[in-house]
């Protein structure tokens, strides 16, 4: 009779993490206790809604021949990474790394009211070159305290349209999505990012 382990079912939170460091071909992103990043200099993205969504997948195409009528084999020709998730804090000097196309700067303008003249904002428009980092998605294991499942992309773009809905009835959220692209220097099988579970 097979039997069910508990402890092999995850359920938490997924904090995302930008500007994360990568490590070397055979090592992991190495974290604290607490699920952070112990390296580099990474951010951590703020208050989300709704999952932290890793999305793997193998781009597969089927080898046909005509003396058959289904597929005789599959090849892989090609991959997709991704981490999606719905964030909520409109803080600017988080926003920055979600708008692709534009410049944060802060500072004071005595052409606004007193009392309410410094500003943080940002600026786009104009052909730009598009910023990559290694991002992270870090869980805590529910059954093991200081141990989590860490998912990492280790080169990847913001690829989602930025909307920011204001309205009464609800704080404004918005979606982010980062697009792995494989580095290849590194080896093999290790080239876009890397899913690990602390054991």
């Amino acid at each position: 009779m097979p039997n069910v382990d508990a402890t092999k079912i995850h359920q938490g939170p997924g904090k995302l993490w930008l500007n994360v460091n990568v490590p070397a071909s055979g090592s992991r992103l190495l974290i604290n206790a607490a699920g952070e990043p112990t390296t580099g200099t990474p951010v951590f993205a703020g208050a989300t809604e709704g999952a932290a969504t890793v999305v793997l997948t193998p781009k597969l195409e089927s080898v046909s021949a005509d003396q058959v009528a289904g597929p005789i084999d599959v090849v892989m020709t090609g991959e997709a990474a991704s981490i999606e998730v719905t964030l909520k804090e409109s803080d600017l000097a988080k926003l920055k790394y979600f708008i692709v196309h534009g410049s944060f700067s802060s500072g004071t303008d005595t052409g606004l009211p007193q009392g309410s003249q410094a500003y943080e904002e940002i600026s786009f428009g104009g052909v730009m070159a598009i910023p990559k980092t290694s991002v992270a998605v870090i869980s805590a294991r529910r059954d093991a305290a200081g141990k989590h499942v860490v998912s990492q992309l280790y080169q990847a773009y913001q690829a989602e349209a930025i909307q920011l809905p204001f309205q009464r009835g609800k704080e404004t959220t918005y979606k982010v999505k980062f697009e792995g692209l494989a580095d290849a220097s590194r080896v093999a099988g290790d080239q876009v990012g890397k899913v690990y579970r602390q054991t």
